[in-house]
């Protein structure tokens, strides 16, 4: 009996020292965009020389919609502890789920993404839209 629960105690201190190195390494969560500045520095990391016109952030920074002056739209969506850059195209598509936008890139294997974009929603829908 003493030897089982000195090996049961044991286990568990293993297991908190565990959590406790990843949560010091940072391991596990979830990724955020801080501001416009860093949806920036993504998109033109993905596409080089993408200079939006206009960013949209979700409000908990889980993700992002930009456009620029050539008409492409890029969505931002979290991937693991990254993000994920993708420029819509015609396949893509965006529709409101209450207060949630869905973006759905038209890649099979990609999630849809879902960001609360506030009253700016409205305007990515139609946007998405009318992507060729």
């Amino acid at each position: 009996m003493q030897d089982g629960l000195i090996q049961f105690f044991g286990s568990l201190a293993a297991i908190v020292a565990l959590v406790l190195i990843a949560r010091w390494l940072r391991l596990g969560g979830t990724a955020r965009i801080a501001d416009e500045a860093e949806a920036r520095e993504l998109a033109d990391s993905a596409v080089c020389g993408f200079a939006p016109s206009r960013i949209d952030l979700d409000s908990g920074g889980e993700g992002a919609l930009l456009h620029d002056e050539e008409g492409r739209i890029m969505l931002l969506a979290p991937h693991g502890m990254h993000f994920s850059a993708r420029l819509l195209t015609g396949t893509a598509s965006a529709d409101m789920e209450g207060e949630i936008l869905v973006v759905r890139s038209g890649e099979r294997w990609m999630p849809p993404a879902r960001l609360r974009l506030g009253e700016d929603a409205g305007y990515w829908s139609k946007a998405i839209a009318a992507l060729d």
